[in-house]
């Protein structure tokens, strides 16, 4: 059974949730605040994060990056409760580390929704083939790391996700809606630019080929590919 930490100040709100999540299968655990939440999270034995942003005191976005500085929960996957689905809110999210975000005010149905897609999208991360040789790239899908020229580079579930997916199909173009599907759980909506942001994290942690080129390249309107050293399709 996965375990759900919520850390949230509304406690209406947590009631409501963790009577839903144990129906659903889930077991939670509450923070009310900011450092009870962090207090929490080090424990260990989490599954995943609910992490709401307006928080008194210390914000979502500090817990979160006090989170992937920590060894414990630096892979520890997160969706962020934004307030009225706010763009700068969910940029700000993912560019930190966040996994999925979620707009207030949300249906129970949903949330229990993206947690299962996130935790699903988690587990495959991990499955199969955990080590996958690209070029100059060592990825290691069961410890969240890859490797450039032997430099360890950190990265989150979505941006693993992310480079899985591209790397498994080289050299041709991965759609927008395959990329948000198997990402973030839901079709591409307009004027969403969450896969954007996040390639756009991704390029910088791992820098150009080899031979100067692009790793990742656009293709407007359709999608993203990966590209190997002396490609220029």
């Amino acid at each position: 059974m996965a375990t759900i930490l919520i850390i949230d100040d509304d406690l209406e709100l947590f009631s409501l949730l963790s009577a839903y999540l144990k129906a659903e299968g889930f077991d939670s655990v509450h923070a009310a605040d900011a450092e009870k939440g962090l207090r929490e999270a080090a424990k260990g034995g989490h599954d995943a994060l609910v992490l709401d942003v307006m928080l008194p005191g210390m914000n979502g976005f500090e817990v979160l990056r006090r989170l992937r500085t920590e060894e414990t929960t630096a892979f520890l996957p997160v969706l962020m409760l934004t307030a009225r689905g706010e763009e700068i809110d969910r940029v700000v999210g993912l560019e930190m580390g966040a996994d999925d975000y979620l707009a207030k005010p949300f249906s129970s149905r949903e949330l229990v929704a993206r947690l299962r897609a996130l935790l699903r999208r988690t587990s495959l991360g991990k499955a199969n083939l955990p080590l996958q040789h690209v070029d100059d790239l060592s990825i290691n899908r069961a410890s969240l790391c890859v490797a450039v020229n032997g430099q360890q580079q950190d990265v989150t579930v979505s941006e693993l996700r992310l480079l899985t997916l591209l790397t498994q199909n080289i050299g041709e173009i991965v759609s927008r809606d395959t990329l948000y599907k198997s990402i973030f759980g839901h079709p591409a909506y307009p004027m969403d630019r969450s896969l954007d942001m996040l390639v756009s994290r991704l390029r910088k942690k791992l820098g150009p080929r080899k031979d100067g080129g692009e790793r990742i390249r656009a293709v407007r309107g359709e999608g993203y590919m990966y590209l190997l050293a002396g490609e220029t399709t």
